[in-house]
Order: C-alpha cells, then sequence, then structure tokens
C-alpha cells in the first residue's frame, strides 16, 4: 500500500468513529468538526486540527490545534497551549504534545500499529479531557 493510499484508508476509518472530516487532496493535514468539549471549557466544542508529517506514518503527528481562543470555564489560558497559528485562512490555538518515539510503532496493517486514529483518541481526546 502506498502512503497516499494508507492516508486515504485511514482517514475513512477516521470518518467512520468521528463523522465526516475536512483533508486536502494530498492528505497532509485532517480538521475534524465539532469535536464535543467536556465540561470546564469555555465551550462545548471545538474544530481540531492535525498536521500530518511528511514522514507518515514512520513520524508521528506532532501538537495539535483547536479553534483559537480555548479557555478553562474559569477563563484561564490552558497548560500546554498557545495562540497564533495560522492555517487555511484560520486562526488556531495550537497545543504542544509529543509522541515519544517508543510508544509510536505504526504497522503495515494500519490497525496493527500506531495510526491517526490511535493519535486522535489517544493523544488529542485525553488531553482535551484534562481541563487545565
Amino acid at each position: 500500500m502506498n502512503m497516499l493510499s494508507r492516508r486515504q484508508r485511514e482517514i475513512e476509518l477516521l470518518e467512520e468513529k468521528y463523522g465526516e472530516v475536512e483533508h486536502d487532496q494530498h492528505l497532509k493535514w485532517v480538521i475534524f468538526k465539532n469535536v464535543s468539549l467536556p465540561e470546564g471549557w469555555n465551550r462545548s466544542s471545538t474544530d481540531v486540527l492535525i498536521l500530518i508529517p511528511d514522514g507518515y506514518p514512520v513520524s508521528p503527528p506532532d501538537n495539535f490545534s483547536v479553534d483559537s481562543g480555548l479557555r478553562t470555564a474559569s477563563g484561564s489560558m490552558p497548560k500546554n497551549y498557545g495562540e497564533g497559528q495560522h492555517h487555511f485562512g484560520r486562526e488556531w490555538g495550537q497545543f504542544s504534545v509529543h509522541i515519544l518515539k517508543e510508544t509510536w510503532s505504526p504497522s503495515n496493517e494500519i490497525l496493527n500499529g500506531t495510526n491517526l486514529i490511535t493519535y486522535m483518541m489517544v493523544v488529542v481526546e485525553k488531553r482535551l479531557s484534562e481541563v487545565n
């Protein structure tokens, strides 16, 4: 399976789990629409942007972005978060989260190794569940 075919299959799996996602024709980024946020944030949902690195799947995504202006319900800036990222004509806030190379182990069989679905579940969803 070539890299573009792999990315396309992963996008299909992401859509099965999360609903329609937006992406470019070269599958270098994906935007999840209206991802639900738990209580404790200043909004109930946000879009999530993941940039897919050229070396993917050997290299995991690094960081993820959300709609700018995300705060805790008390108005505090989240930890490991900064604003001022501009992609696709929009401003984004970026969470600085990094995967250790030892924990990223993709496989030729998409579902047998780490992939964009595991990144979304283990990195993005976990971080957004931690309201701080």
